[in-house]
Order: C-alpha cells, then sequence, then structure tokens
C-alpha cells in the first residue's frame, strides 16, 4: 500500500506545474506559463543586447537613466509594458499641488501583449518575464492631490504627461 501511494505522489507532483514555469510546445515554441492560469511567448531572439538597440529609440527622452535602467526599461517595453502617465481631472490639480480637493486620474501599466494592467511596476521574475499585479485602474480617478513623481521606468515607458526630473 505505501508503494503504491508513494508512486502515485511521485506521478502527480511530474503533472504538476509552477509559477513562472518555461515550456517547450510540440511545434516548437518556448512559452511561459503564470499561475494565473495565462501564458505568453518567449522570444529567445530578444534575451540579449538586441533588447537595448531594437527599443532604446523608442523610449521617451528627456531624462538621464543609468545603462541598466535602460536595458531594464527596453527589456519591459519589449515584452509590451508601457505606462500611462496621472492626470489632473479637476481645474486646479498640478504636479505639486496638494490640495486634497484635487482630483486625478490614475496613472497604470497596460501590457500590449497580453492585454494585462498593473497598478505597481511589473517586477521581473526568475523567468525574465516582467509581471504586474493585474490591478486595472484605467480611467479612474481618486481624491487627495498631486501623486508621487514618477520613477525613472514610468517616465522612460510612457508617452508624455509628468513632472520632469
Amino acid at each position: 500500500m505505501k508503494r503504491v501511494v508513494v508512486f502515485l505522489l511521485i506521478i502527480f507532483s511530474s503533472l504538476i506545474i509552477y509559477a513562472d514555469t518555461n515550456v517547450q510546445l510540440e511545434n516548437g515554441k518556448k512559452v511561459i506559463l503564470y499561475d494565473d492560469h495565462t501564458w505568453a511567448e518567449i522570444n529567445e531572439d530578444e534575451n540579449n543586447i538586441d533588447v537595448v538597440l531594437k527599443y532604446k529609440d523608442q523610449l521617451r527622452k528627456g531624462i538621464s537613466a543609468s545603462d541598466v535602467e535602460i536595458k531594464t526599461a527596453c527589456e519591459m517595453l519589449s515584452q509590451g509594458w508601457k505606462y500611462t502617465m496621472p492626470r489632473p481631472k479637476s481645474a486646479q490639480a498640478a504636479w505639486g499641488n496638494s490640495d486634497g480637493r484635487t482630483t486625478w486620474y490614475y496613472g497604470y501599466w497596460y501590457n500590449q501583449k497580453t492585454n494585462s494592467y498593473s497598478d505597481k511596476t511589473p517586477v521581473k521574475k526568475n523567468s525574465g518575464m516582467y509581471l504586474g499585479d493585474n490591478q486595472d485602474h484605467s480611467n479612474t480617478w481618486r481624491n487627495g492631490g498631486s501623486p508621487l513623481m514618477p520613477d525613472v521606468y514610468m517616465f522612460l515607458l510612457s508617452d508624455s504627461g509628468g513632472q520632469r526630473f
């Protein structure tokens, strides 16, 4: 009886796929499986210095960033991540205005390849993929004064808006 139980445990544990697991499909494509039951194709050609060369010109200008920050932003962009800056909703809202009566639309991250949103800056996982928190704040607003100054990745991966560094 113990042997049967041990055998079944071994069989079932080999069938479990853990979060952020890289898998090769029958057609040869490599994908990453996420714990939320979604997946994304891995493009191995974009896992090297070519990513920086290919995407650097698509980053927003007007900020000084380190080589590491530029490489990270290029990796995020290659995986589909862009940032939409917070924008004022009320007439008196302005960057740096701490008046709690002002209203602002939230800033948010959006991944055009996976059609996912994130409230927080996506984080690189062991698989090499950047994952967000799946919080969608697009077209929602809040009271309470100016948002915090955007970080370097928010600025580099946005098209406009935000406070300059």
